[in-house]
């Protein structure tokens, strides 16, 4: 049985079928009674990212369709989804929104439907391609465009030891804290809607007419210098919760953020992995995790 995974975040639906791979924008715009997402959504004014859990969970469903017609599936899959971890523990009960989704999800064309923790997708394709499992535990970090998600894992008890979802953090943030001021002299209009900040971190670059400004070197320093506060943040809040078992041998990054470090991550006193093609890492864990199903 094939598995189809689409891992829907607030910046882009990442799916793969087979050997194909692909992204759909988390855009979405009606057009009177008809829903349009992805690119389609952004070629006129009324387009809105996705923002809220709530939005994540009602257009899940138009986004596998379309993430269906983008992979070319065919006959029946095994669908593979995932939601923020935080909102997955919470709602992955009797009446709560995992079931519900799994539900709504479900097809003549689908079989089986998935839906996994975002976060731990990346850990799973870590460990799929170490060559040997770490004794220690692993701290993996999932920057999203609205979220961060990170997840201690113990490989050798293969359990989540901690993890937490943090809100309104992620590329957004990263861009309107750290990048926009090291390009104010080169951003006359000084501020950015969503859209063009997700627009500006994808080509590296900004244009006013006839001039461009390479910006890739300011997006890297900033995702580098972002990434450092976040790591202390996430140190603090597991010394918080978990205390003294909040102890890790090696950092993961993965996610859209960490695909801005075209350098890689400066480490310093720990081992900090950048995963290949990081945007891609929760949904190769995902298949993995469905094949095994």
């Amino acid at each position: 049985m094939s598995v189809l995974v689409c891992d829907l975040g607030f910046s882009s639906a990442k799916w793969m079928y087979e050997d194909r791979k692909g992204r759909i924008i988390s855009a979405f715009r009606y057009d009177g009674d008809n829903l349009m997402v992805g690119e389609e959504a952004l070629l006129s004014s009324g387009s809105s990212y996705l923002k809220t859990m709530e939005e994540l969970v009602r257009f899940y469903p138009e986004f596998v369709g379309h993430c269906f017609k983008a992979a070319k599936a065919e006959g029946t899959v095994t669908l593979a989804v995932g939601l923020p971890f935080s909102y997955w523990q919470d709602q992955n009960k009797p009446g709560g929104a995992v079931p519900a989704l799994a539900k709504a999800l479900s097809g003549a064309l689908v079989t089986d439907v998935a839906i996994f923790p975002q976060g731990l997708g990346g850990l799973r394709d870590y460990l799929d391609n170490v060559e040997e499992r770490p004794d220690g535990n692993v701290l993996g970090i999932d920057i999203g465009f609205n979220t961060i998600i990170f997840t201690l894992f113990s490989p050798q008890k293969r359990q989540i030891i901690y993890g937490k979802t943090l809100n309104k953090r992620g590329v957004h943030q990263m861009a309107t804290s750290y990048l926009l001021p090291r390009i104010k002299d080169l951003a006359p209009s000084g501020t950015f809607t969503p859209v063009e900040i997700a627009f500006l971190i994808e080509k590296g670059y900004l244009q006013y007419g006839f001039e461009r400004h390479d910006v890739r070197k300011e997006i890297n320093d900033a995702g580098v210098a972002y990434i450092e506060h976040i790591l202390r943040d996430v140190q603090g809040e597991l010394q918080a919760h978990v205390g003294m078992h909040a102890d890790f041998d090696r950092v993961l990054l993965f996610g859209g953020g960490a695909a801005l470090l075209k350098d890689g991550f400066p480490a310093k006193n720990i081992e900090v992995i950048v995963l290949p093609v990081p945007e891609f890492a929760n949904a190769r864990g995902f298949r993995s995790l469905a094949g095994g199903m």
